[in-house]
């Protein structure tokens, strides 16, 4: 990765963005190839801000920066895409629910290029998507993957035996995959088959979301170790009240 003190033009993604002073505010960003940026943008709160109307999430930028310390200073932005309207509702949260993914689990500094292309293609998708459950679960299975806490789909936890389409299994994040016995009749039992389906990302029928949903939400938070998303939180308290 490049370590020069001046980055210019690099593709990005804002994420969040806080107060730093009256006029200023600390952005978080996902770019391409140098992954969470941390950057003070000064006077972007100022009305006639050369920033102000660029730093909109979901909105593809370029942006050039510097400094030597943690938090670097934003210098230039410019806008390479166009906002993308169609996300509301429901796919809105889930675009916000990607944002906080980024922001709870990848490190400031660490580059994850792929991850920002399915970061990329799963903001477009969530703006015409008929099943946003889909593009979810996708991105879900590339982030766990790209920082090292992939699920393994192909052997039981703790062996070498394979996943058998025909058996039923129970999914411990800790672990990975066992095989149901009476002892765990409680537990939510996961076909093999749609554990083979889940792996190559076939998402056809709706026992097979089901269990994808149920499968990497234990695993994402068994990874946040208590830590609960507010995107989550939001998204649950707007569809309790209908």
């Amino acid at each position: 990765m490049p370590t020069s003190n001046i980055i210019e033009h690099e593709p990005a993604y804002l994420l969040h963005h806080r107060p730093y002073s009256e006029t200023s505010q600390i952005i978080n960003l996902f770019t391409q190839q140098y992954g969470r940026v941390d950057l003070i943008a000064k006077g972007s709160k100022r009305p006639k801000s050369k920033f102000k109307s660029f730093l909109q999430p979901f909105l593809p930028i370029r942006v050039s920066w510097s400094g030597r310390s943690k938090l670097k200073t934003l210098r230039e932005v410019e806008v390479t895409g166009v906002y993308i309207e169609k996300i509301k509702g429901k796919h809105l949260m889930s675009a916000f629910y990607l944002n906080e993914l980024i922001l709870s689990f990848l490190t400031v500094a660490d580059p994850y290029p792929d991850l920002f292309t399915d970061y990329s293609n799963a903001i477009t998708g969530l703006s015409d998507a008929a099943n946003i459950e889909i593009v979810l679960r996708k991105f879900e299975l590339s982030m766990l993957s790209e920082i090292g806490y992939a699920i393994n789909f192909d052997t039981e936890a703790m062996s070498s035996k394979n996943i058998q389409a025909k058996e039923g299994y129970i999914f411990y994040p800790e672990q990975g995959f066992r095989l149901a016995n009476d002892s765990n009749a409680t537990k939510t039992i996961i076909k093999g088959s749609e554990i083979k389906a889940i792996k190559n990302q076939d998402f056809s029928s709706p026992n097979i979301l089901r269990a994808a949903k149920k499968i990497l939400r234990l695993s994402i938070e068994h990874h946040l170790d208590g830590k609960e998303l507010n995107s989550k939180k939001v998204f649950q308290s707007i569809t309790s009240k209908k």
